[in-house]
């Protein structure tokens, strides 16, 4: 009697959103910083978040206006209205400064002092560019961390900003939320993958108008059982073309000693896809306002179905403003304070219509 038993061999071809995740690791590097995270990127990463998910990108951009308040006033004399030959004005540090802190957990600032040790100059420092020294005493200024094989050359050291020390030229002032650690942690570390479902959601949307093959698939391959091998170079070929939320599909790969030889194409119907994806992504952005300590309504969002009331922006940017805005602020604040040895920075409270949320 002949056998009519069908050899079967399945591979599953998806991509695990952990596994886009890096882990913000602190090593010894080959020169005398502390790197951050795999391949010495990290903080590159957070970057990539910043500009993809919308959601946070519109939360951190919305805080910073908020810090900055309606003005940022500087009364140390040479201040007044520009810090640096640039012409970069207290407002606009102040903005950058609290951007950093929202992003990576801290940031970072050069002062430069004149020949009678004064601090005559303030620039912004690129948080994602400056790895540091263990002890945060040095700081490694470099815009090639990316790049395979950056050279020396192109890596500047700065000692710290230590107030007494008048004779160093240029010094960094560097400020981390987390003094454990040689690098901050970002608030919003616990809701990275909600982060990164917002943006493979995204991805997935835009791939759907540009790409004919997108749901999900089965490729029957009747001609046969690879070996090892040859299965896993046909999933990487299948991966590359067809699959990951860039490409807007997943495909399940059947080897079989089917009737016929030859390729067949079948398509998995999922029962209310497009209303699984909104569910998810509402999910996402829940779990990014809550790492955040945030409310949608303070950012123009309004409620499913309905808008806000006045009273209720008014309660929850009082809120926002007490337990996240202000704390940044006076962060900010107390740093300079150091800095010039005195109070100099007085930042005008947000104006809500003819109030303002000095309370």
């Amino acid at each position: 009697m002949e056998n009519n038993k069908i050899q079967l061999a399945f591979a599953s071809v998806e991509k695990s959103v952990e596994q886009l995740i890096p882990t913000p690791i602190e090593g010894e590097g080959i020169k005398n910083y502390i790197t951050w995270g795999k391949d010495n990127m990290y903080p590159q990463y957070l970057y990539g978040l910043f500009n993809d998910v919308s959601t946070l990108k519109t939360i951190i951009m919305g805080t910073a206006d908020y810090v900055c308040g309606d003005n940022v006033i500087c009364s140390k004399k040479g201040f007044e209205t520009e810090i640096n030959k640039k012409g970069d004005t207290m407002r606009e540090l102040v903005n950058l400064l609290a951007r950093d802190y929202l992003i990576y957990g801290g940031y970072a600032f050069q002062v430069i002092r004149n020949r009678l040790g004064e601090v005559a100059e303030l620039y912004y420092v690129d948080f994602r560019c400056l790895r540091s020294s263990k002890k945060n005493d040095l700081f490694y200024y470099s815009e090639e961390y990316g790049k395979k094989y950056a050279r020396s050359s192109k890596v500047v050291v700065y000692p710290k900003f230590v107030v007494e020390a008048k004779d160093v030229p240029t010094s960094i002032v560097y400020v981390s939320n987390d003094k454990s650690k040689t690098y901050p942690t970002p608030r919003y570390s616990g809701a990275l993958k909600a982060c990164e479902i917002e943006r493979g959601i995204d991805e997935y949307h835009l791939s759907s108008l540009e790409n004919g093959f997108f749901g999900s698939y089965v490729l029957n391959f009747a001609n046969g059982i690879p070996n090892d091998e040859e299965k896993a170079e046909i999933e990487r070929a299948v991966t590359e073309k067809f699959t990951s939320s860039a490409n807007a599909g997943r495909v399940l790969l059947n080897f079989s000693n089917g009737r016929e030889n030859g390729l067949t194409v079948q398509k998995i119907d999922v029962s209310d896809f497009g209303s699984k994806y909104e569910s998810t992504a509402k999910r996402a952005r829940e779990q990014i306002f809550v790492a955040m300590q945030a409310q949608p309504i303070i950012f123009g969002l309004m409620k499913e179905n309905n808008g806000f009331s006045q009273d209720e922006y008014l309660q929850a940017f009082t809120l926002y403003n007490r337990t996240v805005v202000k704390p940044i602020q006076k962060n900010i604040i107390d740093i300079f304070k150091k800095v010039w040895g005195g109070s100099y920075i007085e930042i005008k409270p947000y104006t809500l219509g003819e109030e303002e949320t000095d309370n």
